[in-house]
């Protein structure tokens, strides 16, 4: 081994500003693999520490990254469509926080100017912002309403254990996943490569929640129906159900072509 290119887990931690905690769980994800002097420290060579730069950027746009292991193994089939999809997710909460960003700058420089805010300056922000809360409060409190009929203490637990937030929070894996839905539902195929791919990938995030078991994957699934059905979801979201109804069939065509296993019992 040519020591020259080749730095040790401290020196990339420097450089890249990566713990080596992070480092070890890359390896352990596959997404990384570490050399070995005869001493047994681990080294990183030039390709090592390209294929690093690669995780952090990917990660760094909010990939979990069991998806990063498919981008980089090429596993989907078109990382710029991918990324498009990522983009308009994010930008569609970056309007979300310019716009109360906006608010608070308008108060601001009322504020500076006439030293203080009219009574109507603090009803039109406390009422934007009120409309704001108000709408996250009533998403929050139909997700939690319903989520209770279903879910059992211990479910909630292994839910939470594994990762899944609620239907309610902000979670970029999913809207990129509804993004790419919406996009594919255009085409009114489930049965094509690209709508069995992502619903391969749905239902790994679905089987990531529920750690594949089939009870709590129904009760996942009755408490996402349930829920798209409640008026406050169904204006924020369109037709949730009818793209559950498409993903549905394009896992039930990925299991037929063999692309997915059957599994024992999600029906």
């Amino acid at each position: 081994m040519n020591a020259g290119p080749y730095l040790r887990s401290a020196e990339v931690t420097r450089r890249l500003g990566v713990s080596g905690k992070a480092l070890r769980l890359y390896e352990a994800q596959g997404l990384l693999r570490a050399d070995r002097t005869p001493a047994g420290w681990r080294v990183y060579g030039p390709e090592q520490i390209g294929r690093l730069h690669q995780v952090i950027a990917l990660k760094s746009f909010g990939f979990p990254l069991s998806r990063i292991a498919e981008l980089l193994s090429g596993g989907l089939p078109d990382l710029a469509i991918f990324l498009e999809l990522h983009e308009q997710v994010l930008r569609r909460e970056a309007k979300r926080v310019d716009r109360a960003l906006r608010l608070l700058s308008v108060a601001r420089a009322k504020l500076a100017e006439h030293g203080g805010l009219s009574s109507d300056d603090l009803m039109n922000l406390t009422k934007e912002i009120a409309m704001t809360d108000k709408h996250n409060e009533d998403l929050s409190a139909a997700y939690e309403a319903i989520a209770a009929k279903h879910f059992s203490p211990t479910d909630q637990a292994t839910l939470a254990a594994n990762g899944y937030r609620g239907m309610d929070k902000p979670d970029v894996g999913w809207g990129v996943l509804h993004e790419e839905a919406t996009r594919l539902m255009k085409t009114g195929d489930p049965r094509s490569p690209e709508a069995m791919d992502l619903a391969r990938r749905w239902m790994g995030k679905v089987f990531e929640a529920t750690g594949g078991d089939p009870v709590l994957t129904r009760k996942m699934r009755a408490v996402a129906r349930e829920t798209h059905e409640q008026p406050v979801f169904a204006a924020a979201s369109g037709s949730p159900n009818e793209m559950m109804d498409f993903v549905g069939q394009a896992y039930g065509a990925a299991i037929a072509a063999g692309i997915m296993p059957k599994p024992d019992d999600t029906a």
